[in-house]
């Protein structure tokens, strides 16, 4: 994955896509501008006209991954900027050093004027100007908040000259030794103890991001190898890869995030991503999209070219890839309309992934996603089976609440069926068709159809709640062990629940089933894609009863 990252690198390089060595997209709070010696709080747009904006805003400006009192260039913390704080004095000429340092060897004047400016104030006269500037910032422990500085209308980072100086400072203050690039066979610095930088926006890391590769365990120290010398990574290639990935991070049509994980995709001509629509609706036409807009690209020229797909999940200090993938363009466009055509039985609109998720779960936010998010995007985009869990978990949902759609107190007539659709894509991935010509496949889906009668007439005959029917009770066993309650159930469905209805409609329903159906060869035990047809059905018969009839054919 490091290596196709790498490659997706340079291509962004040569368009200008990646940040600059040394600098990340971080949280600031303030801006203060040294020509107008005027103060602003930095705040996020709220993702509505009603919600409030939120405090902080993402912005450029150098980076550097700490290890204790490290001191960044001009935009950094009000501890290193003004000595805010218990541990201000100490950082604070560490800031100042470092700025020296910078004025020294560039002589730019609006390096000197962050110099004049921090020198020549006091923590006191910088909360009464940011009080001033936003009243909130009285109740608000300012040290650690960033702060950036403007010169003549411009970031003062970005200035061409200042921003190289930082670029080779970072440079140069990276674990680096000699030896051979893992990725590109180059002789050049490699990556010593750790890497240059941490990748953030991965679920379960830390704010400050977490490591892609570490070796800083005792267990890798052995046969003389000690850190990143088990795999030897050239710094360029390291600070290329990380910055591929957190292009891909922030870019919306290149990662997707469910769960407590992320999805990273792209295509190796024009690092391509997916059409963000597609996650709230599969059939959207449009599938791919390029970061590079508004540049265009033919479908057609790189249908089969590769696409990869990666599965990021983090925890305190490393992020785990739980998954790669290398598929075509072409592939992934067959396998989506298979997965769009597999959901569309009976005119339904094929539903969202996260929406097929949840239904295998009574609690999605409290258990284990995961596994089953994967599986799904997999089976939409790679084509690959899913897995047993997946209809299991259905159909013991479905067992459980006793009921067929998550809002039982709807309509007949708005019937969502997400979980019949995700039971339809579990029996298509595994290759299963109308099971007409497999005997044991076909007496499961009948006996569903069958079911549903047996249930619908009693609800018709007492008036009884969907869930408390005879059948509802006993769904568990006759989904999976039929023989032990079906002579049961059939037996009163006949004797009491026909004869109480006035209507004679299911039980000529029920005679048309029956004569498909040969109870000599119901198994004692249902396998699992047969407790799936046996949903389909009674789904299926659900649909025909409740479907508004012509007047001829009543």
């Amino acid at each position: 994955m490091l290596q196709e990252l790498n490659q997706l690198g340079i291509a962004l390089e040569q368009d200008d896509k990646l940040t600059p060595t040394g600098f990340s997209e971080c949280i600031c709070h303030w801006q203060i501008d040294l020509s107008l010696e005027t103060f602003m709080v930095l705040e996020t747009p709220g993702k509505s006209d009603k919600s409030k904006p939120k405090f902080g805003k993402k912005i450029l400006v150098p980076d550097l991954r700490r290890n204790g009192d490290e001191t960044l260039l001009i935009d950094d913390g009000g501890e290193y900027v003004f000595g805010a704080g218990d541990r201000g004095e100490k950082r604070h000429d560490l800031y100042l050093q470092l700025l020296g340092r910078c004025l020294q060897e560039t002589n730019h004047e609006a390096v000197k004027a962050v110099y004049d400016f921090v020198t020549n104030t006091t923590v006191e006269k910088i909360t009464a100007e940011l009080v001033i500037a936003y009243p909130p910032a009285a109740n608000i422990d300012w040290c650690r908040d960033r702060f950036v500085f403007m010169f003549n209308g411009g970031q003062i980072t970005k200035i061409p000259a200042i921003k190289k100086w930082w670029s080779n400072y970072y440079a140069s203050k990276q674990d680096t030794i000699d030896g051979v690039c893992l990725l590109t066979g180059e002789k050049t610095p490699t990556m010593g103890r750790k890497m240059p930088m941490m990748v953030k926006g991965v679920p379960g890391s830390m704010t400050s991001g977490a490591a892609i590769s570490s070796f800083d365990k005792v267990a890798y120290q052995s046969y003389g190898w000690d850190g990143n010398i088990n795999a030897p990574i050239g710094f360029t290639s390291a600070v290329r890869f990380h910055k591929a990935l957190d292009f891909l991070l922030n870019s919306h049509t290149n990662h997707y995030k469910l769960g407590g994980q992320v999805f990273v995709y792209w295509g190796e001509e024009e690092g391509e991503g997916i059409n963000p629509e597609i996650w709230e609706n599969p059939s959207f036409e449009s599938i791919f999209a390029s970061p590079h807009s508004p540049k265009k690209f033919n479908l057609e020229d790189i249908k089969s070219s590769k696409f990869y797909l990666a599965v990021l999940k983090g925890n305190r200090g490393r992020i785990s890839v739980s998954s790669w993938s290398e598929i075509t363009t072409q592939k992934i466009k067959d396998s989506l309309q298979q997965f769009i055509q597999c959901q569309q039985v009976n005119n339904l609109s094929p539903v969202p992934i996260w929406m097929l998720c949840n239904t295998a779960f009574l609690n999605h936010s409290k258990e284990n996603t995961d596994r089953i998010a994967t599986a799904l995007i997999k089976a939409a985009f790679l084509g690959e089976k899913l897995p047993d869990e997946y209809a299991y978990r259905i159909i013991d949902r479905i067992c459980s609440e006793k009921s067929f759609h998550p809002f039982p107190s709807q309509s007949r007539k708005h019937f969502y069926f997400p979980r019949l659709q995700g039971l339809l894509l579990y029996l298509a991935t595994n290759n299963m068709k109308y099971p007409t010509d497999h005997p044991g496949l076909n007496t499961a889906y009948t006996l569903g159809r069958i079911a549903f009668l047996m249930h619908q007439s009693q609800v018709n005959a007492q008036s009884m709640t969907e869930d408390n029917t005879n059948v509802m009770r006993s769904l568990k066993a006759l989904s999976s062990t039929p023989t032990q309650v079906f002579a049961r159930l059939c037996h009163g469905c006949t004797h009491y629940h026909l004869e109480a209805e006035k209507s004679k409609y299911i039980k000529l329903l029920l005679a048309e089933e029956f004569e498909n159906f040969d109870i000599s060869v119901l198994p004692e035990v249902l396998d699992l894609k047969s407790q799936a047809l046996f949903f389909q059905g009674w789904w299926q018969k659900r649909a025909e009863f409740f479907k508004p009839k012509d007047k001829s054919e009543q």
